[in-house]
């Protein structure tokens, strides 16, 4: 009779969720190595190779320069000139010189834009601090793929086991078939079931290896180790685990989910580059002085330090904005269309973070309360197995009834381990949407 039921899926299932985590690309050596890796290890290694907080960390520097660059509005300014002219040709009566020198330095200081330096410098602070956020975010999203990789290794290595564990309960039936025969109790057409029972179990210990494998493979790719290295899963599934109230889940995803609160930062800057581009179509008022030295000569071109006049000035200059062809019309409607954007995007993925956060705090629920049953399904399975075993022996039961005991227990344990492993996949989803933060040195402790 062949395997049914949860057995081979459970294997595919773990390897296809190892296969969806996108890692790294790997470019370190760890050749003939034995790798142990505990679940906090994995999450160290892969926030620690991972590209893609890189590419943020790049992002909050870009932000960071931008920033510098809107406040230096709010700085002085000071410029030096120089030139030098050559007249080529003039009406004689003018009286112009054949050469022109000019050397001189210019100081201006802005002192008021009626908000429009002000309110970008303000914007661009808003995206410093999303930038950081959103690079928060990304760190949290590796943390959540480190998780989800370790434990569909994790599921893979307990799914190879049981299997192994199911083909050693066959071959340990097939010798109590074979002592029955002994006493001439068997047919042959039991023996040869019997034998096919044993050969059915290869090719799936054989897929759940290999699942297995594919499994440790891509937390190589993830952890950015060399593919000769040979991977240990030390960890075990936890038997137990804590209730979460689902109120005091929402109160802390508000209150740190790292996306959200770059959406709202982000929301931030735009309302603040509205403010700037309205002030745009105001005044702008700046203080401003000047040291010149002008002179021509008729006898040499470079008049440096010989009959050059010296020119100061200071005053006060208004620049009023009349008409630019709609420029700055265009720019405001520009900044508005993305303050509404921001706040519609702050409050699409805030209703899909709560929806995510109450799906999977329902599902740990439900798993939670499976475990027990497993648990106990499990034990009894066992039981029953055993008490099969001894029933075939005696030939008070037959071998379908001892195949389908081992079955049941083998469907059994497999659903034990899919009921672990779906606590912990949910619990690593409320952990994201909570920012659960880990660190890495201390063995995956509440920062």
């Amino acid at each position: 009779m062949k395997m049914k039921g949860p057995l081979l899926p459970a294997a595919i299932l773990a390897g296809a969720l190892a296969y969806a985590i996108h890692g790294v690309t790997p470019v370190s050596a760890e050749e003939h190595a034995v790798l142990r890796l505990g679940l906090a290890e994995t999450i160290a290694r892969a926030v620690e190779t991972s590209e893609e907080l890189k590419i943020r960390d790049s992002e909050v520097a870009k932000a960071k320069g931008f920033s510098r660059e809107e406040r230096a509005g709010l700085l002085p300014n000071l410029s030096g000139q120089t030139g030098w002219a050559y007249t080529i040709d003039s009406p004689s009566a003018t009286g112009l010189n054949d050469y022109y020198d000019l050397y001189g330095v210019t100081a201006s200081q802005l002192i008021w834009s009626f908000g429009r330096v002000m309110y970008a410098v303000e914007a661009a602070r808003k995206a410093v601090e999303a930038s950081g956020y959103n690079r928060e975010a990304g760190r949290q999203e590796i943390i959540y793929a480190a998780k989800l990789a370790y434990y569909g290794g994790l599921l893979a290595r307990k799914t190879l086991y049981i299997t192994e564990e199911s083909y050693a309960n066959a071959i340990q039936n097939k010798k109590l078939l074979d002592r029955r025969s002994f006493g001439g109790r068997s047919s042959t057409y039991e023996i040869l079931k019997m034998d096919t029972e044993v050969a059915v179990r290869v090719p799936t210990v054989n897929a759940a290896r290999t699942q297995y494998d594919a499994a440790l493979e891509t937390l190589k790719k993830l952890i950015d180790v060399d593919y000769s290295c040979t991977i240990e899963i030390v960890e075990d599934f936890s038997e137990k685990y804590d209730a979460y109230d689902y109120d005091t889940l929402v109160d802390a995803m508000h209150k740190y989910e790292p996306f959200l609160k770059s959406l709202a930062k982000t929301a931030e800057a735009a309302d603040a580059k509205v403010r700037s581009k309205y002030a745009a179509f105001l005044p702008t008022i700046s203080a401003f002085t000047t040291l010149d030295y002008f002179g021509g000569r008729d006898d040499h071109a470079f008049g440096i330090g010989h009959g050059l006049d010296r020119y100061a000035f200071a005053g006060f200059k208004i620049d009023v904005p009349i008409w630019e062809g709609g420029k700055k019309e265009a720019q405001l409607r520009q900044a508005r269309a993305d303050r509404e954007i921001a706040g519609l995007r702050t409050k699409q993925f805030e209703k899909k973070f709560l929806l995510e956060l109450k799906k999977a705090s329902l599902e740990y629920r439900q798993y939670n309360e499976n475990l027990g049953a497993n648990v106990k399904a499990v034990g009894l399975a066992e039981e029953s197995f055993r008490q099969t075993q001894d029933m075939f022996a005696s030939g008070q039961a037959s071998l379908t009834d001892l195949n389908d005991a081992e079955l049941l227990l083998t469907n059994q344990r497999i659903n034990r381990e899919m009921t672990l492993f779906s606590i912990n996949t949910t619990l690593a989803k409320m952990e994201k949407l909570i920012a659960w933060h880990y660190d890495e040195k201390k063995n995956g402790t509440k920062n």
